[in-house]
Order: structure tokens, then C-alpha cells, then sequence
């Protein structure tokens, strides 16, 4: 609604102005329009009480009230605006005493702690520090730690304080894999350039090219050896290595060749071995080892290990045994021999072959050597009985048949 004026008439009391009822009617027309624009319609909700210096009207929920304009009370949203400084001003983001300051992005907090200076950023930082000239890259002493490059130079840069040689805080040059050797202060490979096959050697103040034999006569091609028991170290440029010979063993150098010769006797039969007892034997035998020595055996020859179940069973494992087998039929061959090593229980189940069965069965010992109770040996005899049983003579129920099949 537009303001409303009273009409005033030309005079005063000429009767052409507005009736005291239609003026009252713009004045509250006027004062409900204003009611209605800084208020509910009823009470004004606009309070100008005690303004100050750059305070603004703001609304605390009922009444706009004069407030300091410099204090958020909800957090800021740009909405795709920038905060820019006039007159080449500052923007200053600084947080209360020790508070910190943090920019987050997604999942990934940066902070500015507020205590200690340190800037915590959790995740890449990308920046580029090169320089068109040594001289416009920050002060070593104001920025110790910073590193960075030279634009033309091959070799980046550290600011780092450096306390040999009293050289204080400087711009010392990195090493990489481009670079010359003679950057290190204490190498010279300049004034003196390498020739081939030339070392690097002390020269009483920095290292520099010289031949790898330089102040020497000779030099030793060996310098410790070991032996079977002690050893030695070359101590001197003429120090001889000697090789001498020992037990049945000679040694012999000419010109530029070493000669072992072995002047004992060789072992060239088996009775001479410590490890064989060829005692009686004869033409066709076969040497088996039984653990101890390689002795003479008459015939091929199968070795048992004979084990005991309990009381209830032997148990055999060895050849024809893919697995350990509990009092099994076993089959011999006429003119073989078999050991039934019986090592393990010994006294405890002696092992015997029988012609008949159960304890008191009848032992049957024709080409048999050894002990039930060790090693039992048995070549089987050409007129053996088709059916044996062997039996342990302790208890009845370790035995079993054993079957003689040519």
C-alpha cells in the first residue's frame, strides 16, 4: 500500500479537507502498513537500542537488533563466491591463542597447529622450487632444511648447516646420479685429470688420480690362507707362501707349476677296508651292509625290521611291505637269505622259526646264523618244508605262517 495523506482542505475549517473519521482511517492504514513491514502487524520486531561503530541489523529469532557484524554465528558459505582483499590488503585467518587452523577436503583434515607451528598435511603436496639463480633462492641460515633447484644447474640444492670446517650454514650441492665425483670437497680429479686404470688416493690432503701401484715394488697376489687347522697372513711384500706336503703326500714346484703327488699305497682290495669283513668268502658271493660292516652273504639277501605290536603282534616293514603289516604271511625263496632284524624288543619277544605252531612248536634252525633276540640270518635250505610259522617264544599271540614257494 502506498502512503496515505490527509487531506487538509485549502483553509482551515473550510470544510474541504478529510472528515476526522477518514484521516483517522489513513492514519491507521499508514501505521498498520509500517507495523506489518518492521514488525508482526502488532508489535514492532526492529530494536535500534545502543548501536555502535559497523554494527548491523540481525535477527536473533524475534527481534533484528544492532550486533557486531565481525562475529559469525553459523558457519560461513561462499556459495561459490570469493573472499578478496581491496588495496592489496591481507586476508588474515588467525584463531585465538594456540588455536589451530584446519582445512579439510573430503575425508582429508590439514592442519596448522597453533602451538607448535607444525603443518600437518596427511596427504601429496606438490610445489615446484626451482630458481633462475642460486642467489633469489631463500637464505641457508633463515630457511635451514629447504631443498630445492637451480634452473640450468644439474645438481639440486640443500640449505643445510654444515659444522666441519667451520662452514656454517650454506647452499651445499646434492649429489645425484649425474654428477661428477670431484663435487666433494676432499676429491681433486680436476687438477690432475684420470688417465685409464688410474685409483683415487689419499695425498696427504684430498683424494686424486694416481696408478694403482704408485710407491710400491711389488705386490703380494695372496694375503691369508686357512688350512685344515691354522691359517696365515701375508706380513711383508716378500713373504712366501710354502706348500708342503703330509701323510703319504709330496710336493713338487717347477717353473710356474705346483705338483701334488701321493707317494703311500692305495687301497686296491676290499679286505684292506675298515668298513669290510670279506672273511670266507668265495666264489658267487655278495657283500650287504648290516649296519655295522659289509659282510659276505651267500646268496641275494632280504632285510626285515621286525617290530613288536603291544603283545599282540609282530610287526614287519621292508621290502614287500608298502606299509607296516601286523603278524603277516611272508614268502621266502629257496637258496635266498632273509634277516629278521629283531634289534628294536630283543629279549623282550624273541623271534624263532618253527616247524609246527604255538610256543611249544618245534624250532626249525637248519641255515639259519644269529639270534632271535638281534639279527637272525637264514638261508633258506633246497629241502625246506613248504609251510614254516615263526613265533615269538614269550607270547602266543605274536606269530604267524610263512610259506616257502620254490
Amino acid at each position: 500500500m502506498a502512503k496515505q495523506t490527509l487531506g487538509l482542505g485549502s483553509a482551515a475549517n473550510d470544510n474541504t479537507g478529510d472528515t476526522l473519521r477518514a484521516g483517522g482511517d489513513k492514519i491507521n492504514d499508514n501505521f498498520s502498513e509500517v507495523y506489518t513491514a518492521l514488525g508482526n502487524g502488532s508489535n514492532l520486531t526492529v530494536t535500534l537500542a545502543n548501536p555502535a561503530v559497523g554494527h548491523v541489523l540481525r535477527y536473533n529469532g524475534t527481534t533484528f537488533l544492532p550486533s557486531d557484524y565481525t562475529q559469525l554465528t553459523s558457519a560461513l558459505d561462499v556459495n561459490s563466491n570469493s573472499i578478496i582483499s581491496a588495496s592489496n590488503g591481507n586476508i588474515v585467518v588467525a584463531p585465538n591463542g594456540t588455536g589451530n587452523v584446519t582445512i579439510s577436503n573430503g575425508s582429508v583434515t590439514s592442519t596448522f597447529n597453533g602451538t607448535d607451528g607444525i603443518i600437518d598435511m596427511p596427504t601429496k603436496v606438490k610445489y615446484k622450487n626451482e630458481y633462475a639463480n642460486l642467489g633469489a633462492a631463500p637464505a641457508a641460515a633463515t630457511y635451514t632444511g629447504y631443498f630445492f633447484t637451480v634452473d640450468g644447474d644439474d645438481n639440486p640444492y640443500v640449505n643445510i648447516n654444515i659444522t666441519a670446517g667451520g662452514a656454517g650454514d650454506v647452499q651445499a650441492k646434492v649429489l645425484t646420479q649425474y654428477s661428477s665425483i670431484d663435487l666433494l670437497t676432499d676429491v681433486d680429479t680436476t687438477t690432475a685429470a684420470p688417465t685409464s686404470n688410474q685409483v683415487l688416493k689419499w695425498n696427504g690432503t684430498k683424494w686424486a688420480p694416481a696408478n694403482d701401484d704408485s710407491g710400491i715394488s711389488s705386490l703380494n697376489i695372496w694375503a691369508s690362507v686357512a688350512g685344515d687347522s691354522g691359517s696365515t697372513t701375508a706380513d711383508s711384500q716378500s713373504d712366501t707362501l710354502t706348500v708342503a706336503g703330509g701323510t703319504n703326500i709330496t710336493t713338487a714346484v717347477s717353473g710356474d707349476t705346483l705338483t701334488v703327488n701321493f707317494d703311500g699305497t692305495l687301497v686296491t682290495t676290499y679286505a684292506a677296508l675298515t668298513d669290510t669283513d670279506v672273511t670266507g668268502v668265495t666264489q658267487g658271493d655278495s657283500l650287504f651292509y648290516n649296519g655295522t660292516v659289509w659282510s659276505v652273504v651267500r646268496s641275494p639277501i632280504t632285510w626285515w625290521e621286525i617290530n613288536a605290536n603291544g603283545s599282540s603282534d609282530y610287526t614287519f616293514a621292508g621290502p614287500g611291505f608298502p606299509t607296516t603289516a601286523n603278524d603277516p604271511t611272508i614268502y621266502v625263496n629257496r637258496g635266498f637269505t632273509y634277516a629278521f632284524d629283531n634289534s628294536v624288543q630283543g629279549g623282550a619277544h624273541p623271534f624263532r622259526i618253527q616247524s609246527t605252531q604255538g610256543l611249544t612248536g618245534t624250532p626249525y634252525t637248519t641255515g639259519q646264523s644269529g639270534a632271535g633276540t638281534t639279527v637272525l640270518y637264514w638261508t633258506v635250505p633246497m629241502d625246506a618244508p613248504n609251510t614254516l610259522y615263526y613265533q615269538c617264544t614269550l607270547h602266543a599271540a605274536m606269530q604267524g605262517t610263512i610259506n616257502v614257494v620254490t
